[in-house]
């Protein structure tokens, strides 16, 4: 959805009466169920990534914990932002990802 749209659903809500709006609503509640899957997969393919990477980086005596890796990822991803998600909500977002990456790397290799 682009800005043009997101702006236009605003201004056109006020016109829906209850009955459209609980139907929005139904429409709009699957519509997130949808993405949840689909982030859920993307989240755990990027960990598999994530796991693979810190193996790589165990094999080569890399730390896990990379700041200027995570700062150019920050850099990277602010390009993609668009309303109603602003930067710093997807810099917050991105951080927690981060953090649960390192997690899960520190878990493999106590592991294995």
């Amino acid at each position: 959805m682009n800005n043009k749209d997101y702006k236009l659903m605003l201004e056109d809500f006020n016109e829906l009466n209850k009955d459209e709006k609980e139907k929005l609503l139904t429409k709009l509640r699957n519509e997130i169920d949808s993405l949840d899957e689909n982030l859920t997969k993307l989240l755990s393919k990027r960990t598999y990534f994530s796991v693979m990477i810190g193996r790589v980086k165990r094999a080569l005596k890399m730390p896990t914990y990379n700041p200027e890796r995570e700062r150019e990822i920050s850099k990277r991803i602010n390009k993609f932002a668009k309303k109603p998600l602003n930067t710093s909500a997807l810099n917050r977002i991105y951080e927690r990802i981060l953090d649960e990456s390192r997690a899960i790397q520190k878990d493999d290799i106590e592991e294995n």
